[in-house]
C-alpha cells in the first residue's frame, strides 16, 4: 500500500500545482471598473531594442502602453483640436505621470517583434482624476492672457505697523505655483490687497513657548476696473519660542490656508467672466456710439458688449469675451473697416482707443 502511495504522490503534487496555476490564470485579466469614476481600456506600447537590452525595452514598452491607455481616456474629454494644441501640456502634466492615473493593470501579452519589444495591457484608469486635471490645464493663466499679479498686504504685530511681509510672500508663492506672473511693481492686472494683524495670545502653560493669534483679510481685484474677484479672511494661531517667531508663524498659517484655493478661484473667475474694459475717446455723439457698439458686438470673440459710461466724447464699454484676449480684440478693432480706430494702450483686461 505504501508503495502505491509513494508512486501516486508525485502525480498528486503535480495535479495540485496545475490546479493552482490554472486558478491563477483564470483570475488573470479580470480587471473591472470599480466605480463610475474609473474606466477599463486595452492599449499597446512598443520600444526599440537598443544594444540587445531586452529588459530596458520591455520596461519602456510597458510605460508606452500605459501612456497610450491614458490617451484613450483623454480622447473622450478633449477634442482633436485641443489634443494637438495642448500636446506638450498633456505630455508634461498627464501622460508622463501614468502612476497617478492608472490604478492597476494586467499585461495581456508581451513579445519581441523584430527590433522592437511590444506590450499589450488592460488598465483601470481613474477618469475623474484625468477630467479634473484637463480642466485645470484649461485654466492656465497663459490661456487667459497671462495676467500680472501684484500684492500689497500691510502687516501689524501687537497693534504696530510692521515692515514684515510674511503673508505677502506666502501668497506670492502660491500664485507663482499656479502659473501666474507676479510683480513687485505698481503696474499689474490683478491686485491682492489686505491686512494681516497678529497679536499676543498667551504664554501660560506652554512650557516656555509663546502663542500669537493672527487674522489675515484679503481681497483680489482687477486693477483696471477695481472689480472684486474674491475676498477671504482666516484666523489662526502660531506658537514658538519668541514673540516675533510666534507672530510670524500665526500670519503664515493664515496665508497658507487662504492660498490653498485663491489662485484657482481667481483663474475660474477670469475664465468664466472674461470681461475687457474698452475705453474709446473722440466719439462725437450717441448715434456714433450706438453704431460703434453694434460693430463691436459683431466680433466673433465678443459674447456681449455694454456701455458703462459715456461723457465728454469718451465711452467706457465692457466686452464679455467668449474666446480670445484683449490683444485679439485690439487687432480686430484696428482692422475694422467701418471705423478708423487707433489703439493707444492694450493690457490684459483693458484697451484704450481713439476714434479718428
Amino acid at each position: 500500500m505504501k508503495k502505491y502511495v509513494s508512486l501516486l504522490l508525485p502525480f498528486a503534487i503535480c495535479y495540485l500545482l496545475f490546479a493552482a496555476f490554472s486558478g491563477c490564470a483564470s483570475t488573470k485579466h479580470k480587471i473591472k471598473a470599480t466605480s463610475p469614476n474609473t474606466e477599463v481600456v486595452e492599449a499597446e506600447g512598443m520600444s526599440p531594442i537598443i544594444n540587445n537590452d531586452i529588459t530596458g525595452a520591455k520596461k519602456t514598452s510597458l510605460h508606452e502602453a500605459m501612456k497610450n491607455a491614458l490617451g484613450l481616456v483623454i480622447g473622450v474629454y478633449v477634442s482633436q483640436e485641443a489634443l494637438v494644441s495642448k500636446a506638450i501640456l498633456i505630455e508634461d502634466n498627464i501622460t508622463s505621470q501614468t502612476e497617478g492615473y492608472i490604478e492597476k493593470y494586467d499585461v495581456l501579452k508581451e513579445w519581441r517583434d523584430g527590433e522592437f519589444y511590444k506590450t499589450k495591457i488592460k488598465a483601470l484608469v481613474r477618469k475623474e482624476d484625468l477630467s479634473a486635471k484637463l480642466k485645470a490645464l484649461e485654466l492656465e493663466p497663459k490661456k487667459l492672457g497671462n495676467p500680472v499679479v501684484a500684492l500689497k498686504i500691510d502687516e501689524f504685530i501687537d497693534g504696530q505697523l510692521s515692515e514684515t511681509k510674511y503673508a505677502d510672500s506666502e501668497l506670492k508663492n502660491k500664485f507663482i505655483e499656479a502659473g501666474f506672473t507676479v510683480s513687485d511693481s505698481a503696474i499689474s492686472d490683478i491686485i491682492v490687497e489686505g491686512i494681516a494683524d497678529s497679536n499676543f495670545n498667551t504664554d501660560a502653560g506652554l512650557g516656555g513657548m509663546i502663542s500669537y493669534r493672527a487674522t489675515v483679510s484679503v481681497k483680489v481685484m482687477k486693477t483696471g476696473s477695481s472689480d472684486v474677484i474674491v475676498t477671504d479672511e482666516k484666523t489662526f494661531g502660531g506658537v514658538d519660542v519668541t514673540k516675533s517667531a510666534a507672530a510670524k508663524s500665526s500670519i503664515i498659517n493664515c496665508a497658507k490656508k487662504i492660498g490653498e484655493d485663491m489662485p484657482q478661484t481667481v483663474l475660474k473667475f477670469l475664465r468664466e467672466r472674461s470681461v475687457v474694459r474698452l475705453t474709446v475717446s473722440n466719439i462725437p455723439n450717441m448715434n456714433k456710439l450706438n453704431d460703434f457698439t453694434k460693430s463691436v458686438r459683431a466680433l466673433v470673440e465678443v459674447r456681449d458688449c455694454r456701455v458703462r459710461n459715456f461723457s465728454d466724447g469718451v465711452a467706457s464699454l465692457d466686452l464679455d469675451l467668449k474666446k480670445g484676449t484683449a490683444t485679439d480684440i485690439a487687432k480686430r478693432l484696428e482692422q475694422n473697416t467701418n471705423f478708423n480706430i487707433k489703439i493707444t494702450k492694450t493690457g490684459v483686461y483693458d484697451i484704450s482707443a481713439e476714434l479718428k
